[in-house]
């Protein structure tokens, strides 16, 4: 019970280091989001290299995919500008993962303490500290979280259900689903693959599929968003879903392929 209090521990630190982070960054921005989006969707190309950008920056899709719902909703953009941007936000979020990725547990506290002294020192370093101390407790969460999962492991429940997930791939892709689903965060979703991967608790190819299974679940949170929306605003939440499903659905077949491919990288 301790060791699963431990993990729920890791696991909110590294959520409110994800917050930090993009709160940070957002603030570091000195351009108006919602101008910047209208203004650089003349063409798809376009409109995805924005969608990249913006959400590297702000650590979200699904923020981004609000914010363009909204600027449909309202008659700002096209339905067919807000699919370039939708796109790009699916490449922008990996940028996260990509970052959580490295073996870098080990900055957790000099990144957090680092942070700290800039926020400290001045309003112009202010949000430079904010990202670091965001990046500080992202690695200090993942870190728990690892030392938490060698003593969650001895659990039957938790290891039968990760036994489940390395026999079958199609089960993989529903747990990152539903998972990434209930947690709202496809980046929480990878932090905790990675960290799982990292101790050897998962291989390669089951956890590409809950990965893949996360592109979908975290379109969960712009579905909610639609409810209140126009046509075209549902139109983009719709697009969202099924360019990740999409996805899935091509890259499934050949995960096995996929993967070793991934092994020269």
């Amino acid at each position: 019970m301790l060791n699963i209090l431990l993990f729920i521990m890791g696991l909110s630190i590294f959520l409110l280091g994800i917050f930090i982070l993009k709160t940070g960054m957002e603030n570091m921005a000195t351009f108006n989001l919602k101008k910047i989006i209208a203004s650089f969707t003349a063409t798809p190309l376009k409109g995805c290299l924005t969608g990249t950008f913006i959400t590297a920056l702000l650590q979200s899709s699904s923020a981004v995919s609000v914010i363009t719902m909204g600027l449909v909703d309202s008659g700002i953009m096209t339905f067919g500008q807000a699919l370039g941007i939708i796109l790009g936000a699916n490449i922008g979020t990996t940028i996260t993962g990509q970052i959580m990725a490295f073996r870098l547990e080990a900055f957790g506290l000099p990144l957090t303490f680092m942070g700290l002294i800039l926020i400290i020192s001045g309003k112009r370093m202010r949000m430079i500290g904010f990202s670091l101390w965001g990046l500080g407790f992202i690695f200090l969460g993942m870190d728990i979280m690892g030392i938490a999962f060698s003593f969650v492991m001895e659990n039957p429940l938790v290891r039968n259900l990760l036994l489940l997930t390395t026999r079958s791939q199609l089960f993989a892709v529903l747990f990152g689903i539903i998972f990434t689903a209930i947690i709202q965060s496809s980046s929480a979703m990878t932090g905790i693959v990675l960290v799982l991967a990292k101790n050897g608790h998962l291989d390669l190819i089951t956890s590409t599929a809950i990965i893949l299974g996360s592109n979908v679940g975290t379109c969960f949170t712009a579905i909610l968003a639609a409810i209140g929306a126009n046509t075209n605003g549902k139109r983009v939440a719709a697009a969202h879903v099924c360019l990740n499903i999409l996805g899935v659905i091509l890259l499934f077949p050949f995960l096995e392929q996929f993967t070793m491919l991934m092994k020269f990288t």
